[in-house]
């Protein structure tokens, strides 16, 4: 396994000198998308949120028991138990990155408050992607404090699509529609952008600055990842968001910082934020990884997806 993992990890290094031109290639396949290239979207089948999962989510006090926190110098923790939100800190202005859902949407608000942030000084909210528990507090942003949405193309509609859902939210307009290898710059702080379909039609995947101490760390969320049923196509469409970021994660500086759209560490929201009050002052930052923890976990997703595909 080791020889194995050393060889693929040669030819992707190999590759990266092929990377402008695959990027320029996905950026044409992907130029100019807008909601008229999704004019036909089935309601998302949310069958796949247990009643377990149902129950957690409509714990209110479970939801709102998560405290905010810094996780570095620069990004902060401003979602609940269910679903991360994170604040981003630039000398600019403020970032946010997910808007949580009803009824916790003041909650994360709150949040912003509580960390000594103002948040009439948000001037871009993003979405991951346009299910309701990631976008469902855009619209609020955009009218009580006049932030400018950002959104992919295929996520905006997915958000209007799926309005009749049991799970109601009111939707934003979009100011800026996001395509593939957009770049936002604020302040000090400069975010690139991925279109990682699968989940949804639009997921978007970043990539960004996280500082910790005077050292800069390259930070991604990736939303492309996971495995697709049985649905060879969208599985394919995953592969290629997979093997993608192997070629981006090996350029430089390396990633290594990956944060989770939904927090999956022991004990929930909690056990991460227990990572940091126990941190020391010389303990290494508990979310900075070696290079090779981001390739692993991208490696096994691949697997995953390899699985899905050959499954009949």
């Amino acid at each position: 396994m080791p020889f194995k993992n050393n060889l693929k990890r040669a030819l992707i290094s190999w590759l990266i000198s092929l990377s402008v031109i695959l990027t320029f290639n996905w950026q044409s396949a992907n130029a100019q998308l807008t909601v008229e290239d999704f004019p036909e979207l089935e309601l998302t089948d949310f069958s796949y949120v247990s009643r377990e999962r149902r129950e957690i989510f409509a714990n209110e006090e479970l939801q709102k028991s998560t405290e905010p926190f810094k996780i570095f110098d620069n990004l902060y923790y401003v979602g609940i138990e269910w679903v991360s939100s994170y604040l981003i800190v630039t000398d600019e202005g403020l970032i946010l990155i997910d808007s949580l859902h009803p009824p916790y949407i003041e909650t994360g608000v709150e949040h912003i408050r509580t960390l000594g942030f103002d948040p009439m000084d948000i001037k871009y909210v993003l979405g991951v992607h346009g299910h309701f528990d990631h976008m469902a507090g855009h619209a609020y942003y955009q009218d009580n404090f006049d932030t400018r949405v950002a959104l992919t193309a295929g996520d905006w509609k997915r958000a209007q699509t799926d309005i009749p859902n049991e799970f109601i939210m009111d939707v934003a307009e979009v100011d800026m529609v996001i395509q593939d290898g957009d770049t936002l710059e604020l302040g000090d702080q400069v975010m690139k952008f991925y279109i990682t379909p699968g989940h949804t039609e639009g997921v978007l995947s970043m990539e960004f600055t996280v500082s910790d101490s005077g050292e800069d760390y390259r930070a991604v969320i990736f939303g492309g990842g996971g495995a697709q049923g049985n649905d060879f196509w969208k599985n394919q469409t995953v592969l290629g968001n997979i093997r993608r970021f192997e070629l981006l994660a090996q350029q430089s500086p390396p990633i290594q910082v990956r944060l989770p759209t939904h927090v999956n560490t022991p004990g929930g929201v909690q056990g991460l934020h227990n990572l940091f009050l126990d941190r020391g002052p010389s303990d290494p930052h508990p979310l900075v990884d070696d290079p090779s923890v981001f390739l692993d976990y991208l490696e096994r997703a691949e697997d995953n997806v390899l699985r899905a595909i050959q499954t009949p």
